[in-house]
């Protein structure tokens, strides 16, 4: 496990099963896969306060007819070609802000243009809670963009 816990960046890898826990938000990774996850400021606030947030859900990427000497993918034999493969994994994200409205919550394509607006609720204690998955209509989704502006 990694966990990256500053006021503008939070986040971290966990296996499957497992819950990766900072002082703004927690990210519980589930599917079959571990995950890297985390959420950032974009507007030089911390994450608390901001406006505007991306939120990047990784799991295993690879290029198509990659090559690897061994299992535990230790020596490349061949890079590989485009596309890249991403391996399905779900997640929920818990973030502690409370007395804002919800956020609209964008699922965005690499480049940055919004694909699509994605669920978010307020649980129990008031913290968001947005349920995320690499499996998408457009293809895989690893990016999202919280706006609440």
């Amino acid at each position: 496990m990694m966990v990256l816990d500053t006021p503008r960046t939070a986040g971290g890898y966990a296996p499957a099963g497992q819950t990766v826990r900072t002082a703004a938000a927690d990210f519980a990774i589930g599917g079959g896969e571990g995950a890297t996850i985390w959420i950032s400021s974009l507007d030089d606030q911390p994450i608390v306060a901001s406006q505007r947030l991306l939120l990047t859900h990784l799991t295993d990427l690879q290029n198509t007819e990659i090559r690897y000497a061994e299992r535990a993918r230790q020596t490349l034999l061949a890079w590989g070609k485009l596309p890249h493969l991403v391996r399905a994994g779900e997640a929920r994200m818990t973030l502690r802000r409370t007395g804002d409205a919800l956020p609209k919550v964008y699922v965005l394509a690499t480049s940055g243009r919004r694909l699509g607006e994605v669920p978010v609720r307020r649980d129990a204690d008031g913290a968001l809670v947005l349920d995320l998955s690499t499996k998408g209509a457009d293809g895989a989704q690893l990016l999202y963009e919280l706006d609440f502006r």
